[in-house]
């Protein structure tokens, strides 16, 4: 062996990367793996063990393997960046997606016809996430698992503490954890928009 780069767990670590790239063209794979290579050589000789390599500690090769990443994250991180970055919505149309979402529990408590606007609310809310380009498909589940997860949580929040009694207070702290989901997600979703905007308007 006579470089670091031939040591097995490196080899390993990079024929991992090059197999989850391959989606990627040769060029780019070629680029990274070398930076890659190169980064591990110069961590291993300023840690002075890079001169000797067939005595390079197993300990110290995985310890740079690790602040490198996992292969399966590096792979991601260059199919992110591959990526053309979403255009921003406007902020009223932003706004009008966030407060359908923050509004939609609230609605369901109005007399008579809170049942309807609340469904009403969540269905255009949810409608306005998916069609819209500036959230991410991770994004739009979360924002959606937050938005419907009080159908869920609060009639079973509700049922768990039926046996003490359902006092005012515990109707109070269940009603306020139910709302506390959809406002997440609007707060979630309003800081996605935000950040996107915010790097769309820095110049290039």
């Amino acid at each position: 062996m006579n470089t670091p780069l031939e040591h097995p767990l490196v080899g390993a670590y990079l024929d991992e990367v090059r197999r989850l790239t391959a989606d990627q063209t040769d060029e780019r794979r070629r680029e990274l793996l070398a930076d890659l290579g190169e980064h591990i050589e110069a961590t291993l000789a300023d840690r002075g063990t890079a001169d000797a390599a067939d005595d390079i500690d197993a300990a110290a090769i995985r310890t740079v393997l690790e602040q490198l990443g996992r292969p399966q994250d590096i792979a991601a991180a260059l199919a992110e960046e591959g990526r053309p970055q979403p255009e921003p919505q406007s902020p009223g149309r932003t706004a009008v997606t966030v407060a359908l979402v923050a509004l939609a529990l609230p609605l369901f408590v109005v007399p008579a016809v809170g049942p309807l606007l609340g469904l009403a609310a969540a269905v255009v809310a949810l409608r306005r996430i998916w069609t819209a380009p500036q959230w991410t498909r991770g994004e739009k589940k979360q924002a959606t698992w937050l938005l419907l997860a009080p159908l869920v949580v609060v009639p079973a929040a509700a049922f768990a503490l039926s046996p003490a009694g359902l006092s005012p207070v515990l109707v109070l702290a269940v009603a306020a954890a139910g709302l506390a989901l959809p406002l997440l997600a609007a707060a979630l979703l309003a800081r996605s928009a935000g950040r996107l905007r915010a790097a769309a308007a820095r110049p290039a």
